[in-house]
């Protein structure tokens, strides 16, 4: 992956004729290979994190990590922000911990996850908090108390209801209609990702100024 990524930067920055284009060139392979490194130490950290379930590979996983490490691997090239490779060194953690460390299943969460905005992984675990509440308080409305939470991070209505139409992809929230407006629902794939990581504590709440 990271030689044709440079090849690429290459062939490009010396098509347009771009001073400096072998230097350039060099750059984007110490990027790629910047990002891997990142990477690598994103998911060892996560993986040998101290819990109350410590994780013991056996050598029956070994074949499905490797495919896994693989597919996380590609998610650093393709530019994933450190925020997603942290929630998915998260969801490797749970997967093994809940006995299901298939490369299948992370491939699942792998397309669901690598490419999400900071925006839209802090609406996830407010949406994720929010669910939660739903348990303890079931006759609570669910998209009335995520606008109010994603109200107090600083999202307008408008913003909020914008950021949840764009989750609607990754199969986590679902669109419904209400009295004058689309509402938003979770999804037992919102309650599948709870159960595998800690998706509120891999992004902090913003504050926003008016205006």
């Amino acid at each position: 992956m990271v030689p044709w990524g440079t090849a690429i930067v290459g062939d490009v920055l010396s098509a347009l004729q771009v001073p400096g284009s072998g230097f350039f060139g060099k750059l984007g392979d110490k990027y790629l290979e910047r990002k891997q490194t990142e990477a690598a130490e994103i998911l060892i950290e996560e993986v040998s994190k101290v819990s109350a379930e410590p994780i013991n590979f056996t050598d029956s996983d070994t074949d499905p990590l490797i495919e896994i490490i693989y597919r996380f691997s590609k998610a650093a090239a393709d530019g994933a922000a450190r925020e997603n490779l942290r929630l998915l060194a998260r969801v490797i953690a749970g997967l093994k911990r809940n006995k299901a460390l298939q490369p299948d299943k992370f491939r699942k969460w792998a397309n669901v996850l690598e490419q999400l905005t900071r925006d839209e992984l802090l609406v996830v675990g407010k949406a994720i908090a929010t669910k939660r509440e739903l348990e303890v308080e079931p006759n609570i409305s669910f998209w009335a108390r995520l606008k109010e939470d994603l109200a107090a991070s600083g999202y307008q209505e408008a913003e909020a209801g914008s950021l949840c139409a764009s989750l609607t992809h990754t199969g986590l929230l679902l669109p419904s209609s209400g009295w004058d407006e689309v509402i938003y629902r979770p999804t037992p794939w919102l309650d599948e990702l709870a159960s595998l990581a800690d998706v509120e504590g891999v992004t902090t709440s913003r504050a926003r100024q008016p205006g």
